[in-house]
């Protein structure tokens, strides 16, 4: 990645809060109708916002995606307005943070970020990001999806559970309950939360209950005989979601890998020490947010530097790659895998199991 770039980048992320903070106030001089929504404390609740944003744009400039900026401007615009935010007040922050970066920063930084933020306003009249249900129920997996999560949303861990369990005796293949009915339902959490039709408290109850059905079920999938390799399986630091891993995780064990699951939110240096320990062949990194881009290339050369950094093998995976698959190699990954399935795929081509 370009050097400048970078640099270019660092500087935003280590002021966002201080420049988010000018832009809240500068915003809501200009435009009063900016505090609907944001209350009891409109300015806050605008800096916070607004410093994810400016985090958001430092990580597209790192990597040199203009694009990337844009389309998280457009996923910000549908989640403002979920929760009866007007555009207007999106667009015109958007303009106060294109003024308060030419007046703050120098002139190679501000010049660059202006040029992401015309081009995420010249997007900004493009239908924002669909939040329309992902489920379909014209298929038994697709009606099982929508029953079972129907059941999480009435709080009832147990009967999904079991709904899982029951699915299972009709399906010689457990991987389809992971991925027609599980990781499905947990997409449509996401956007119904996005939507704000579920609070945050429903969305981890749900999550929870979901991690239990996968634990639940791993211990009725045939296991194919062992391979000889260890795969780990991380979040990296910074990220909190965890539940597409352990999907992940599953499917590995599932092919015959010994597996590692470390979860959520790891520290560079334990993961270090972690592929270390357990003679990792192969990591699975998953990325969630763009933000933590810059998080992923501390961790693979912190990994490449380690005992194991000769051998092993990094495939990332994650939302934050969506639409940016070519991304993975350049922050130094061997790869990038949409899915389970697709993950197992590459990792046995990477350890030449195939």
């Amino acid at each position: 990645m370009d050097q400048n770039k970078e640099f270019n980048a660092g500087i935003l992320r280590r002021a966002s809060r201080a420049l988010a903070g000018y832009v809240a106030a500068e915003l809501l001089e200009k435009h009063a109708e900016a505090k609907a929504g944001f209350e009891p404390d409109p300015f806050a609740q605008w800096q916070d916002w607004l410093a994810v944003r400016v985090d958001e744009l430092a990580a597209a400039i790192a990597v040199d995606r203009a694009r990337l900026f844009a389309s998280q401007v457009l996923w910000g615009k549908a989640a403002l307005q979920s929760r009866g935010i007007p555009p207007e007040s999106f667009r015109t922050a958007l303009e106060c943070l294109r003024t308060v970066l030419d007046r703050e920063l120098p002139e190679q930084v501000s010049e660059t970020a202006g040029e992401y933020i015309s081009l995420a306003l010249e997007a900004f009249e493009e239908p924002s990001t669909d939040l329309s249900t992902r489920l379909l129920p014209d298929t038994s997996m697709g009606r099982l999806a929508s029953k079972y999560l129907l059941v999480l949303l009435e709080g009832d861990r147990r009967r999904a559970c079991r709904l899982i369990l029951d699915a299972l005796q009709e399906t010689v293949d457990p991987r389809e309950l992971y991925s027609q009915v599980l990781l499905p339902a947990q997409e449509e959490l996401g956007r119904m939360w996005l939507a704000n039709e579920i609070n945050v408290a429903e969305e981890h109850f749900a999550s929870q209950t979901t991690q239990m059905a996968m634990c639940q079920l791993l211990p009725h999938a045939k296991v194919k005989p062992s391979n000889g390799k260890t795969m780990l399986a991380s979040s990296v630091t910074g990220n909190q979601h965890d539940i597409g891993l352990q999907a992940v995780a599953d499917f590995f064990e599932m092919d015959g890998w010994r597996t590692v699951l470390l979860g959520a939110n790891v520290p560079v240096r334990d993961l270090v020490q972690a592929v270390d320990c357990f003679d990792a062949d192969l990591l699975g990194l998953s990325v969630s947010q763009t933000t933590q881009f810059d998080g992923v290339k501390a961790t693979i050369q912190a990994l490449r530097e380690g005992v194991r950094g000769g051998s092993l093998k990094i495939i990332i995976g994650g939302r934050a790659f969506i639409d940016n698959d070519e991304l993975p190699k350049e922050l130094g990954a061997d790869g990038y895998a949409a899915d389970p399935m697709e993950a197992v795929s590459l990792g046995r081509k990477l350890m030449g199991l195939e």
